[in-house]
């Protein structure tokens, strides 16, 4: 049966599809265990066959786990209590982004995307990067959500 997946998580999903990053066997760490972002984004990358961990405010070692990943999603959203730097990433790892705060009267996310970008090999920017994919998914469930109400074929 089918079913409407958080709008955040599915945004990621597809930016993944898109830019044909690989996630059978792949390291992914998430930061971030919230019912929006974290859980759904694990069980998603669970089904495409990724290696999934979960970090929280209560990890000890969330840089030994970062340097270990293929790819990070960080969606702590507090510049103050965490910030992604180059030297907890592995060379060539993606960096996803989720994150948006005020910070220094400028909107930023989990990462410095200029110094990160020089170590990753694929990251998202903010703003710019995850949130309009955001906006895109929650367009898509709406047509999902319709279709099925009414029984139409999408």
């Amino acid at each position: 049966k089918a079913a409407l997946v958080a709008c955040t998580p599915l945004g990621v999903m597809e930016m993944f599809d898109y830019y044909n990053i690989e996630l059978d066997g792949k390291n992914v760490v998430i930061i971030n265990r919230s019912g929006l972002v974290g859980k759904p984004l694990y069980h998603l990358l669970l089904a495409r066959d990724a290696t999934v961990i979960t970090c929280h405010s209560k990890t000890k070692n969330i840089n030994e786990l970062c340097q270990l990943a293929d790819i990070i999603i960080t969606a702590v959203g507090d510049r103050k209590k965490f910030t992604l730097t180059p030297d907890m990433i592995k060379k060539d790892a993606v960096i996803i982004d989720v994150a948006i705060s005020r910070y220094n009267e400028k909107l930023v996310g989990d990462t410095d995307y200029e110094q990160i970008i020089e170590k990753a090999s694929y990251a998202t920017p903010v703003p710019g990067g995850v949130g309009p994919m955001t906006v895109a998914m929650l367009l898509k469930n709406t047509i999902t959500a319709a279709s099925l109400s009414s029984q139409i074929e999408r």
